[in-house]
């Protein structure tokens, strides 16, 4: 039986002053049986939302209550898990394993955490005996789709931490949420998540939209949350004293 993984981020790729402290890659998975489902599920968080029918559903232009309803409709919905990577850039600066002082740069910084998330999508994959993954990924402004696939073909040939036999046949995908709609369950996922940890302008995170999914976190047997579901670079940022220390605790 194959998955469907659909893939979006949140937050910019700048380092400058101005740009956001995070940013954030998520993918949801569903099994190819449960997609038509899953898409009835965002038809009926659309008419709740008082939304017109085919509108595309924008997690950045709801209130604080619809971003509630929508996040309590996923973790309900045929989703099956949810992956998130998240890149704390201010720790770009300091010494990391492997020197990826490179990932400052908008292009390498999508990909990075795109490597991420593949990984844990394809460690899923493998533990559920099953696949192949066909994968879509939400178009990046500003940034050329030929890339997505020369990277993926410089990691299959380094190997990296990815499980390519999960996505084995299947060349990466691209859309549009009005296309491809269940990439807007992936808008909700990736921007619950940046609102839960990047700061507003009263330095106030909004925890409760994770909270919410966490029931479809994904968590690999007994391991911490933040080795899988929710990877964190460079990951001295959730542990003791770092700033994202309290994800420990989902």
């Amino acid at each position: 039986m194959s998955w469907r993984i659909y893939i979006d981020e949140a937050g910019d790729r700048g380092v400058s002053e101005q740009s956001s402290a995070h940013f954030v890659a998520s993918a949801v998975a569903v099994r190819d049986s449960d997609d038509a489902r899953a898409r009835a599920e965002l038809d009926r968080l659309r008419d709740s939302l008082g939304r017109q029918p085919g509108q595309v559903l924008h997690f950045q232009r709801f209130s604080h209550s619809q971003r509630l309803k929508a996040v309590q409709d996923l973790t309900a919905s045929s989703i099956a898990a949810i992956f998130n990577v998240v890149l704390c850039k201010r720790g770009f600066s300091e010494p990391a394993p492997g020197d990826v002082s490179y990932i400052v740069n908008p292009d390498p910084m999508y990909l990075w955490a795109v490597r991420l998330l593949l990984e844990r999508v394809s460690w899923f994959v493998r533990d559920q005996g099953d696949g192949p993954a066909i994968t879509t990924f939400a178009h990046v402004r500003r940034f050329k789709v030929q890339k997505l696939h020369d990277y993926r073909r410089a990691l299959e040939r380094d190997g990296a931490g990815v499980h390519w036999p999960a996505f084995a046949g299947h060349p990466f995908r691209t859309g549009t949420p009005d296309k491809v709609r269940l990439l807007q369950f992936a808008d909700t996922a990736a921007s619950a998540l940046f609102r839960a940890v990047e700061p507003d302008a009263y330095g106030n995170q909004e925890r409760r939209y994770l909270d919410e999914l966490r029931p479809k976190l994904y968590r690999r047997g007994a391991g911490p949350l933040t080795s899988y579901g929710l990877k964190v670079f460079p990951s001295k940022e959730c542990e003791s004293g770092g700033s994202l220390e309290w994800l420990r605790e989902l």
